[in-house]
């Protein structure tokens, strides 16, 4: 025997309900957003690292001669050839400030809009929606935990 099909019901739902639904997402929407300035930001970032590679080569080695031969030059009192190093390390950098120049010209809304999303607009998101955020500690422990090397 078949029961007889039912007329299609329209549920009729609170008005609380139907605005919590809407904050939720508007939040949803909210935090895709600042996720995407995030991944912009990183994007951008991996993109300046590639363009820079050689610029950050020779400001590294410049800065590594200048560790392995501080100790000689300071007992020699050689203060020629580290000023010689040091003016030779500010160029370098000169350059690849140069060089990231349009990358962080890219980057720096990205990461304005993530900052504040996360700062600011999230915080209010969940106030509006009845949980403020508060200072939590409670990791703190299993953080130092996790980073402990294990034994073997």
């Amino acid at each position: 025997m078949r029961l007889p099909r039912q007329a299609a019901q329209t549920v009729q739902i609170p008005e609380e309900v139907e605005q919590e639904l809407t904050l939720l997402r508007g939040f949803r929407d909210l935090v895709g957003e600042g996720i995407g300035y995030m991944l912009g930001a990183k994007a951008t970032q991996s993109e300046a690292s590639d363009a820079t590679k050689d610029q950050r080569k020779v400001a590294a080695s410049i800065r590594k001669d200048i560790s392995i031969h501080l100790e000689e030059w300071i007992k020699n009192a050689d203060h020629a050839s580290y000023s010689a190093k040091v003016t030779e390390l500010k160029a370098a950098r000169k350059v690849l400030a140069d060089a990231m120049k349009p990358f962080n010209e890219k980057k720096s809304p990205l990461t304005k809009a993530w900052k504040y999303i996360t700062n600011v607009a999230i915080p209010d998101s969940l106030k509006e929606l009845g949980a403020p955020v508060s200072p939590r500690f409670s990791l703190e422990d299993w953080i130092a935990e996790a980073m402990k090397p294990k034994k073997k």
